[in-house]
């Protein structure tokens, strides 16, 4: 299992929410004797615009989200281009081979100074007026600023005017960034889910190839779907045959890694072949499954022999994209010609899923603007793991409109 590294961000990061977000911390399953059949967020947190733009404020500026990919920053003098919920960033790794995340903006006029990933740089050089920072984000050329061939950095004020620093961990192969002056610790919140996949030994996971979906639906929606699998035996036959909807169950490490396991995941095999597995610690074969929403955006799934990691871009409070990417066991699961089969096969069965589940979430969506569904129900036994989600969206971000809401029996 790979180490979490992260790297704090320097004072001029965006700032928290004055508001107290407290988090509570969920260590076991919650007793369905306790859980309200009503859903604790109404539909209007689905449906409404000034819901998603609370969410942008009090949630994801406050919350690690994913960036990059760790394997694009790899070594000293890497630089990435990326955009997170709308802000342009870059990350870099420096000369002594620290990861780093910038606000994408010089200091002096506003230009954009990252465009396309770059390799082996010393510098990071505006293309307007050639303002040039190190890779530690410091400003130390300003030349002609101060005239013709003048070389003086404005007003002395180069520590003020260097790049403003974002917050930045990694985790296997991704990167994840945070807006908050003081972020909560990445490796604290990640450690459950550690701990819990201890024996994998996923130190040869190797990239494999992507999908994207772009769903007519909120971003909330597909989180919830992914967490629960009652609709299993009824929106994905194909599945429930080798992932059985009756060797489920879910997982609370924490208010923050929900997730849905299975004792048993094993397709049938190709020419008598499978993929390569994951190597395990303590030797033992493995055919379970486990696969975790890492709160808020970003999903996460370990199977025998491949990983997934899904992350979720709400463009609106009615759009979202999912780009979903996939890994093997080594350069030879990854990529040998033998596996190419059973490669194309694990895609074809993720594509059948997510196609199911991209109609029928696009479905909920449309039913939401119904004035007949007055609030969502869930299930005290299926859908448990939808009422931890919803509650924390709560703590942190609170209900839309009045503080009370109407339920209907």
């Amino acid at each position: 299992m790979s180490d979490v590294s992260e790297t704090s961000a320097g004072g001029n990061a965006i700032p928290t929410e004055t508001e107290n977000l407290a988090r509570s911390v969920v260590t076991a399953e919650a007793d369905p004797s306790e859980m309200t059949e009503f859903a604790v967020l109404p539909k209007a947190a689905y449906t409404t615009e000034e819901y998603l733009q609370v969410e942008n404020r009090r949630l994801f500026s406050v919350s690690w989200m994913f960036a990059t990919f760790a394997r694009h920053v790899s070594e000293p003098g890497d630089v990435v281009p990326v955009t997170v919920q709308g802000v342009p960033l870059f990350v870099v790794r420096d000369e002594e081979g620290t990861l780093k995340a910038f606000h994408n903006v010089c200091s002096h006029r506003g230009s954009q100074l990252v465009c396309e990933m770059q390799k082996e740089r010393k510098t990071i050089v505006c293309p307007y007026h050639a303002w040039t920072y190190n890779l530690k984000g410091e400003l130390s050329w300003t030349k002609h600023f101060a005239g013709v061939n003048a070389t003086d950095l404005p007003d002395r004020q180069q520590n003020k005017l260097g790049l403003k620093e974002v917050a930045v961990a990694q985790w296997l192969d991704f990167v994840f960034v945070n807006f908050s002056a003081m972020p909560e610790s990445f490796a604290q919140q990640i450690s459950e889910l550690e701990q819990r996949w201890a024996d994998y030994d996923l130190s040869s996971m190797t990239y494999g190839s992507s999908m994207r979906y772009d769903f007519d639906a909120n971003w909330k929606l597909i989180v919830e779907n992914f967490l629960e699998s009652y609709h299993v035996p009824f929106i994905h036959q194909t599945l429930n045959t080798y992932s059985p909807f009756s060797e489920r169950y879910q997982i609370q490490l924490s208010d923050r890694l929900l997730g849905i396991g299975q004792g048993r995941y094993q397709p049938e095999p190709l020419h008598g072949k499978r993929l390569p597995s994951w190597p395990m610690r303590d030797g033992k074969e493995n055919i379970k499954a486990e696969y975790f929403s890492v709160y808020p955006t970003f999903l996460i799934g370990v199977m025998p022999d491949h990983l997934f990691a899904w992350v979720l871009e709400p463009v609106s409070a009615g759009k979202t994209v999912e780009h979903l990417h996939f890994y093997f066991v080594g350069e030879e699961g990854a990529h040998a010609e033998k596996f190419a089969p059973h490669r194309a096969q694990t895609l074809e069965n993720w594509k059948q899923v997510n196609d199911e589940d991209w109609e029928i979430i696009q479905r909920m969506q449309a039913g939401m603007q119904s004035p007949a569904f007055p609030h969502p129900l869930l299930s005290r036994h299926m859908e448990r793991n939808i009422n931890a989600f919803q509650t924390l969206i709560r703590t942190h971000v609170g209900l839309p409109g009045p503080a009370a809401t109407t339920l209907v029996s």
